[in-house]
C-alpha cells in the first residue's frame, strides 16, 4: 500500500492510495471506514441529494449502496466534503450497535483484487466567526487563594471552590473557538464577574467596543455561568447591543433557560454545558448560549440585573454567522449524589446466617464425589455419584487476583461462599505465577505458587470447584526457544502462542512443559497434584483461540499457514491455483483440520502422560456453526459473550472507553441468545465469561436474561467476568468498573437471582429441542472468509427464546432432539406448529413466550417476565404484572425479583426475598457526553445507587416486609397494607440512608 497526501492552496486535502497484492486476494470489501455514533453525522448528502438515517431502526441496513462522486456531511459544526469517484456504503448498524458506518471503497472494492486505488479531494469548512476581546474588561482570575477578600479569582470563594482547573488556550466546539485568557499574561485577570449585589464586590456592568468585524455576524455565542442563581425564569442579566446604524436591542439572560448554576451543571434549552471540571467541592461547568442579535454589533454591554447576591460569570464570547445546534455539543458530564442518585453503604461482606447468605447452595468439600464426569444426558455429574447432576456458577479471578495473601484469600473465599458460588475460574494467571527474572516463561515463582495452591485448597475445602486455562496470555521469552517466533515483534496483547501451538513443534513443546510443571505439582495444602485433584473439574487448552478468527492476526502467521494449506491441498488432491488463494469453505476446512490435530495431541498428552482427571474444552469464544467440527472433539463446549463490551476509540485500553448503552431485551435478548445455537446436544455447555458491562443503563437485565435463559436451555455452567482483575481491588475498596464486581453490589445482588434461577433450577427447561445441522458439502460451498462465515441464522437463534436449541453434526443424533436444515428456504416449515407460531408472533409483535410458559420477552417494550412456582422476576419501566407480583408506577428501568428462599412455592413459602435492581455508579463517574456512553473515569467512593421506586402488589397471604442492608442484616420494617388478598408496599431504593436493594418477606 502506498499513500500520498497533499494540502492544496485552497486548503483542500488531496488523498491518493494504491493497493497491490500478489497473488490477487479474494476481498469482501476494501475501503476507508468511519464509525459514527448513530446521531453524529448530520445533513448527509450524496451526489448533492439528501440521505437520511431514520429516527428509529427500521430493519434496513444499507441506507446508501452505490457509486458516488461526492459525499457531504456535517460533524462537530463543520462541513466535510469528499469528492472523487468511489463506491459508497452508508450502513445503519443499529442491528448490532448504536452506530452508523460509512465505507468509501477503492476501485475495484471487492472480488479478486491485485491492484486497487482510491483518490479523494477532501474539504473541511468552519462557520464564519470573530472572537470578542474581553481582555480589558476581565476583572477576576480563575484561581482564588483566599475566600471573601475581594481579590484573586472567580467568585471569591477560596481555593476549594474556584476555577483553577480551566486551562488557558483555545476551547473549540461546533467549529467555534473560544479564547480562554491566560491570567498570567493579563495582570491575573481571565474572567468577567458581574453582580448587582455582593456588597459591591463585583461591578454590575461592563461595556465592550467591538472592533472591525465582518457583516452578518448576527449571532453572539457566550461562554458563561452563574452562582447563587435566582429563581427559574428570572433574569440573571441583560445584554445590550448597539449597531452601526444607530439602532439597539436588549437580550435578557434568563436563569434556567440561557444560563444555570456552575455547580453540577446540566443542559438547558439555550444553554448547553460546554465544559466541565472538578474542584474540591463539586463538579463545575460553563454553559454555551447563543443570542440572535440581527447583525454585527459595534458595542455590547453586559449587565447584572438581579438585586441580590446572584453572580454572572463570563469567560468568553464569539460573534458568528449561523445558529448552532447546541444539542450537538458533547462535554464531559459527571454522576453525583442528588436528585437521581444517593450514596450507598456497601462493605462487601455478607452477614453469616443472614437472608443473603447463600452458602446453602454449596456441597462441601469439592471433589467429595470423585472427579466430575459427563452423564448419558450430556450434563455434568460425578464418577462416584453418577445420578447426581451438578451445574456450576461462579466468577473469574484474573491476573494478580489469583495470588493473594492468606488474609485476602480467606476473605474472598468467605465472600464467594456466601454469594452461593460453587465454582471459580482461574484466568490469565500464568504471568503472575512466573519468575519474572527468568529467561523463559516456564520458571515458577515459589511464593506465587504457594499463594495459588493455598487459594485452590481453601476454595476446595468450602465446596468450590475450579477450572483453568493452560494458556491465556503467558508472555513468551527468548529462553523459550520457539524458532518460528524469532524475528517477529509482538505487542502486549498479541498472545502469539494461540497460533504458534498449531504451527510450531517447539511451541507445542513449550505449551506441554508449562502444563507438566503446573499439573504435576503437588499442592502442599491438599496433598494432591492438580492433575489428580477432583476439585479441578475442567481445563481449557488455550483461551479464545478459534483459528477462523485469529489465523492472520500477525504478519508472521499467514505464510506459515499458507505453507501448511498447500500441503493440505496436495493431500486432498485439490492443489490448483484457484484453491491456493481461496479463503472460503475449503480454507475453513483446513483451519479446522489443523486445529483438531493440535487439540488431539494436547488431549493425548494430558490424558496419557499427565493422567489428568479434569474434563477438557477449548474454542471458548464465538458462535459459528463452522466451528462445530472442532468443538465436537472436546469433552464439553464452552463460550463467551458480553453485552456492551467496551470499545476503544483512542487505542486499546486507553481512555475513553466507549459503550453502546442499549438494551439486550430490545435486541430480542441478543445476549444470551447469540450463545444458544452453539451448545452440542450430548455434551455439557458452559459460558465461562459473561457480563452486562457497566455503565450500560440496562444492565439490570443481566440476572433474568442470563439466569432465566441458561436454565431454560439447560446449560451447565455460568461464570461472571470477573470478580477482580487484581488483588489491590480485593484489598482496598474502590468504584466499580466495566467488568469487575468485587466492589459492585448491583452485580452481587444479581448473582443471588442467577443462583436461584439457574443453580436451584427455579426456571425449568423445555421438552422441545431442535438442532442446527449441516453437511460437509455445505461447509465447503462457503464463499465468505473464515472471519465472516458461519453465523447461525438469526431466526434459529430466536427459536432459543422458545425452547432448547443447539447443534448436531451430520453424523450425530441425540434422543429427543429434532435436527433442522436451515440452509433452504422456508426452513421453519420443518418445525411443529407451536414453534412456528412463536417465531411468527415474535416477528410481528416483538413478544415471545417460552414453550414451558415461564419466560415472556417483549423486545419492543424492553420488558422481560419470568413466572414460575418459586420465582417471579419482572424487568421493565412503568407497570408490569406477573401472576402473583405486580409493579405499578416503576420510576426507572429496573428488575424486581420475588424469590422463594426456603425452596417452597411462592404461595406456600414463609421466607422470600424481593430484589429491586436499578443502576449504580461511582461518585463523580465521568463521561465525555450527556449520553454517558464514553467513560473517562470510574469516579470514586462512595458508590451511588440510582433512586428508584415502584409500588409493589403481591397476591399472597399477609407478610411482614423488612428492608435489608446490603450485608443482609435488618434495616427496618417497611409499611405495608393488606386488603382483599393483596399485600401492597412501596419499594424505594432511597427509603433508608445508605440505600435499599433487597427486602425480606416472612410470615
Amino acid at each position: 500500500m502506498n499513500t500520498a497526501i497533499e494540502v492544496l492552496r485552497d486548503g483542500t486535502v488531496s488523498y491518493f492510495s494504491v493497493f497491490k497484492a500478489v497473488p490477487a486476494v479474494d476481498t469482501a470489501t476494501l475501503a476507508l471506514v468511519a464509525n459514527f455514533p448513530i446521531d453524529l453525522p448530520r445533513k448527509i448528502q450524496v451526489n448533492g441529494k439528501p440521505v437520511a438515517l431514520p429516527a428509529e431502526f427500521d430493519g434496513k441496513i444499507h441506507v446508501f449502496n452505490g457509486t458516488a462522486q461526492s459525499l457531504q456531511l456535517e460533524s462537530d459544526g463543520k462541513l466535510v466534503t469528499l469528492k472523487g469517484n468511489f463506491h459508497l456504503l452508508i450502513q445503519d448498524n443499529r442491528k448490532w450497535s448504536n452506530e452508523c458506518v460509512i465505507r468509501i471503497g477503492t476501485t475495484p472494492y471487492a472480488g479478486m483484487i491485485s491492484d486497487a486505488s482510491l483518490r479523494l479531494n477532501i474539504q473541511v469548512t468552519s462557520p464564519r466567526a470573530a472572537a470578542i476581546d474581553f481582555k480589558n474588561v476581565f476583572n477576576m482570575g480563575f484561581l482564588d487563594e483566599k475566600a471573601d477578600d475581594g481579590q484573586g479569582g472567580w467568585t471569591d470563594q477560596g481555593p476549594n471552590n474556584d476555577l483553577r482547573m480551566l486551562k488557558p488556550g483555545t476551547l473549540s466546539m461546533l467549529g467555534i473557538k473560544f479564547k480562554i485568557e491566560n491570567p498570567a499574561r493579563n495582570n491575573g485577570k481571565s474572567s468577567l464577574i458581574l453582580s448587582s449585589g455582593q456588597n459591591g464586590k463585583f461591578p454590575a456592568e461592563k461595556v465592550i467596543n467591538i472592533g472591525p468585524a465582518a457583516e452578518d455576524l448576527c449571532y453572539l455565542y457566550l461562554l458563561h455561568a452563574s452562582a447563587w442563581l435566582p429563581e427559574k425564569n428570572s433574569p440573571v442579566g441583560v445584554i445590550y447591543a448597539e449597531f452601526r446604524d444607530g439602532s439597539s436591542a436588549e437580550f435578557p439572560v434568563v436563569a434556567g433557560r440561557d444560563v444555570g448554576n456552575w455547580w453540577h451543571p446540566f443542559n438547558l434549552s439555550n444553554g448547553t454545558v460546554a465544559w466541565t471540571g472538578e474542584n474540591e467541592n463539586a463538579v463545575v461547568g460553563l454553559y454555551l448560549s447563543q443570542f440572535r442579535l440581527g447583525n454585527t454589533p459595534k458595542k455590547l454591554t453586559f449587565k447584572s440585573t438581579v438585586e441580590n447576591d446572584s453572580v454572572w460569570m463570563i469567560v468568553g464570547g464569539v460573534l458568528g454567522d449561523r445558529k448552532l445546534e447546541l444539542n450537538r455539543i458533547e462535554t464531559p458530564t459527571f454522576i453525583s449524589a442528588g436528585n437521581d442518585w444517593l450514596p450507598l453503604e456497601f462493605t462487601g461482606y455478607t452477614a453469616k446466617g443472614s437472608p443473603l447468605d447463600f452458602s446453602f447452595l454449596l456441597d462441601a468439600p469439592a471433589g467429595k464425589y470423585g472427579p466430575v464426569t459427563v452423564n448419558e444426558a450430556g450434563h455434568f455429574s460425578f464418577r462416584d455419584a453418577p445420578g447426581k447432576r451438578v451445574r456450576f456458577f461462579g466468577p473469574n479471578l484474573v491476573g494478580t487476583a489469583n495470588f493473594l495473601s492468606r488474609k485476602t484469600a480467606d476473605d474472598f473465599v468467605a465472600k464467594a461462599v456466601r454469594l452461593g458460588y460453587n465454582s471459580v475460574r482461574f484466568h490469565h494467571f500464568e504471568n503472575d505465577l512466573l519468575d519474572r527474572s527468568a529467561d523463559d516463561s516456564l520458571t515458577f515463582n515459589p511464593a506465587a505458587l504457594d499463594q495459588f495452591c493455598y487459594l485452590f485448597a481453601e476454595l476446595k475445602k468450602h465446596g468450590i470447584y475450579l477450572c483453568i486455562d493452560l494458556y491465556a496470555s503467558r508472555a513468551l521469552k527468548p529462553g523459550d526457544n520457539i524458532a518460528e517466533r524469532e524475528g517477529g515483534k509482538f505487542g502486549a496483547f498479541a498472545f502469539e502462542m494461540k497460533n504458534l501451538v498449531n504451527l510450531s513443534p517447539s511451541a507445542m513443546a513449550n505449551w506441554k512443559e508449562f502444563a507438566r510443571r503446573l499439573l504435576t505439582y503437588r499442592n502442599p495444602y491438599t496433598g494432591l497434584t492438580f492433575a489428580e485433584d477432583p476439585a479441578l473439574y475442567a481445563l481449557n487448552l488455550v483461551n479464545e483461540n478459534p483459528l477462523q478468527l485469529i489465523w492472520d492476526n500477525h504478519p508472521i502467521f499467514p505464510p506459515l499457514y499458507q505453507e501448511k494449506y498447500i500441503e493440505f491441498l496436495k493431500e486432498k488432491k485439490l492443489d490448483i491455483p484457484e484453491n491456493r488463494v481461496m479463503r472460503g469453505g475449503l480454507f475453513i476446512e483446513f483451519l479446522n483440520d489443523i486445529q483438531c490435530r493440535c487439540i488431539e495431541e494436547q488431549k493425548r498428552f494430558l490424558r496419557d502422560e499427565l493422567k489428568l482427571n479434569a474434563l477438557i474444552t477449548d474454542i471458548n469464544m464465538t458462535s459459528k456453526y463452522t466451528l462445530n467440527d472442532v468443538r465436537k472433539k472436546l469433552d464439553f463446549a464452552d463460550n463467551h459473550q458480553y453485552w456492551d463490551h467496551p470499545s476503544f476509540p483512542a487505542g486499546e485500553w486507553v481512555w475513553p472507553y466507549m459503550f453502546a448503552c442499549t438494551s439486550s431485551i430490545g435486541r430480542k435478548a441478543y445476549a444470551p441468545r447469540k450463545l444458544m445455537p452453539v451448545r452440542i446436544f450430548g455434551k455439557p455447555y458452559t459460558v465461562t465469561e459473561f457480563n452486562f458491562c457497566n455503565p450500560n443503563p440496562y444492565r439490570a437485565e443481566c440476572a433474568p436474561l442470563m439466569g432465566g435463559y441458561a436454565a431454560l436451555q439447560d446449560w451447565d455452567g455460568l461464570y461472571r467476568f470477573a470478580w477482580s482483575h487484581n488483588r489491590q481491588a480485593m484489598e482496598t475498596p474502590g468504584p466499580a468498573n466495566q467488568f469487575d464486581i468485587v466492589n459492585d453490589p448491583q452485580a452481587q445482588m444479581a448473582e443471588r437471582i442467577i443462583g436461584l434461577l439457574f443453580l436451584r433450577q427455579y426456571v425449568s427447561t423445555t421438552e422441545e429441542a431442535f438442532a442446527f445441522t449441516y453437511t460437509p458439502e455445505q461447509i465447503r460451498a462457503i464463499r465468505e472468509t473464515p472471519y465472516n462465515a458461519g453465523e447461525y441464522p438469526k431466526e434459529f437463534s430466536e427459536l432459543g427464546l422458545f425452547c432448547r436449541i443447539g447443534t448436531l453434526g451430520p453424523e450425530s443424533v441425540f434422543t429427543g432432539v429434532q435436527k433442522v436444515d436451515t440452509f433452504g428456504k422456508n426452513w421453519q416449515n420443518q418445525l411443529p406448529d407451536s414453534s412456528r407460531k412463536a417465531l411468527s408472533e415474535l416477528e410481528k409483535t416483538g413478544r415471545i413466550t417460552s414453550a414451558n410458559g415461564e419466560i415472556t420477552l417483549d423486545s419492543k417494550g424492553k420488558s422481560l417476565m419470568i413466572v414460575t412456582p418459586k420465582a417471579e422476576v419482572l424487568t421493565s419501566s412503568g407497570n408490569t404484572a406477573g401472576k402473583l407480583l405486580k409493579i405499578v408506577n416503576g420510576s426507572r428501568y429496573q428488575t424486581v425479583a420475588l424469590l422463594s428462599l426456603d425452596g417452597e412455592d411462592l404461595t406456600a413459602s414463609r421466607k422470600m426475598l424481593l430484589f429491586q435492581i436499578s443502576n449504580l455508579a461511582g461518585s463523580r463517574q465521568k463521561f465525555t457526553n450527556a449520553r454517558r456512553n464514553m467513560v473517562l473515569s470510574w469516579g470514586k467512593l462512595p458508590l451511588l445507587l440510582e433512586k428508584c421506586t415502584a409500588e409493589i402488589e403481591l397476591e399472597l397471604p399477609d407478610l411482614k416486609v423488612e428492608a435489608l442492608k446490603l450485608d443482609g442484616s435488618p434495616n427496618g420494617i417497611i409499611p405495608s397494607a393488606y386488603e382483599n388478598g393483596k399485600l401492597r408496599f412501596t419499594a424505594d431504593t432511597a427509603s433508608r440512608p445508605g440505600g435499599v436493594m433487597v427486602y425480606l418477606l416472612t410470615r
